[in-house]
């Protein structure tokens, strides 16, 4: 597809600056980008690079504007209030190709005579579902896919590949979950007896809302008693555990190898990062930023960021990493003047054994 700088700059809500009569027919990365594509720049430190792109057009921000116009080389741009969703939005126009489906279940699929299908299905091979399950209009569920009894999937979600839904899950519309993941196992729940553990039976559900992204190899544990709760908007990558009985705000991001344990409350528009771990019966506010591999073990009021483990206020752990890179040269330090001490020490006992004489 083809698109003049003009289109573009509509669609996204951009202002030109330059030729709008440019024709562009993608979008790359500023590093690679040929005559006849766009690239972009959210990052000062890619500003440099301005005069070495090859592109016939470059996305800013307000803020990269002038600066963008003070390089040698003269440019057009399209300026974005957000370069970054102009990006996305842009891939998604010139290059991206939405999967065409084809409508109707496999001869191999496993489908109980209880359960109830949507029209327009996509139902892939060796797909199971249980009993009095309910599948929404416009579903995909690819191959080897397994949903249990009782359960609920919304209008227009794309399950892949070898992701098992466990009974008495609720999972709402629009809702992407990728391969091998797992959604409503039971809890790591075990009461101590004595000798051993004594499972406690997992008896609650888990529910999923409109518009969660849930990556590959991701595990949503079913809760205790209740619900485990992801709410809508909430995009969360691969290679997350989620415990039983959490409850994650709207519009949050979980990055990758994120761990939350059980009972924990996460709000709204939280974003945990690569690594964190959250523990158990704890609540993070609303608007919260937790740095990646950070250890949070108390409650994080609202509008915060947090890094470190144990998880402080970014200001104070940043100090906190400052005097830890000059621990070697302090304990040096510390050594010269113990030994000061001692030799002032020793004078000084020599001084009034002299004078007692």
């Amino acid at each position: 597809m083809e698109k003049t700088l003009q289109e573009l700059s509509e669609y996204v809500g951009g202002t030109i600056i330059g030729d709008p009569s440019i024709k562009i027919r993608g979008i790359m990365g500023i590093d690679d980008a040929q005559e006849g594509y766009i690239t972009f720049i959210s990052n000062d430190k890619y500003v440099k690079k301005i005069n070495q792109t090859k592109a016939s057009a470059i996305i800013v921000s307000p803020k990269l504007k002038d600066t963008s116009l003070s390089q040698k080389k003269e440019r057009t741009l399209l300026v974005c209030s957000n370069p970054y969703l102009a990006f996305a939005k842009l891939v998604e126009l010139l290059m991206y190709k939405k999967p065409a489906y084809t409508k109707g279940i496999n001869d191999s699929a496993t489908i109980d005579r209880t359960a109830v299908i949507g029209q327009d299905v996509s139902i892939h091979s060796y797909v199971t579902i249980g009993q009095n399950t309910q599948i929404g209009n416009r579903v995909v569920l690819y191959p080897c896919v397994s949903i249990g009894d009782n359960c609920t999937i919304g209008d227009d979600t794309i399950i892949y590949p070898n992701a098992v839904i466990y009974s008495e899950t609720v999972i709402g519309k629009r809702v992407t979950i990728h391969s091998n993941t797992v959604i409503g196992s039971s809890g790591f729940g075990y009461a101590p007896d004595g000798q051993g553990y004594y499972k406690i039976p997992q008896v609650g559900a888990t529910r999923i809302e409109d518009d969660v992204d849930i990556g590959a190899n991701t595990t949503i544990n079913r809760a205790v008693l209740g619900e485990t709760i992801i709410r809508k908007g909430t995009k969360i990558d691969s290679q997350v555990v989620i415990s039983h009985n959490v409850e994650i705000g709207e519009n949050c991001l979980i990055v990758s190898q994120v761990g939350i344990a059980g009972s924990a409350r996460i709000g709204r528009h939280v974003t945990l990062a690569g690594g964190a771990g959250v523990v158990g019966h704890i609540e993070i506010g609303d608007n919260v930023t937790v740095g990646g591999y950070s250890g949070v073990i108390n409650d994080i009021p609202s509008n915060e960021t947090y890094l470190g483990a144990p998880a402080l206020p970014i200001k104070r752990m940043r100090r906190c990493y400052v005097i830890i890179e000059k621990l070697p040269e302090m304990r040096e330090y510390i050594k010269t003047l113990e030994k000061r001490i001692k030799q002032l020490e020793e004078r000084d006992t020599l001084m009034k054994n002299t004078q007692s004489k």
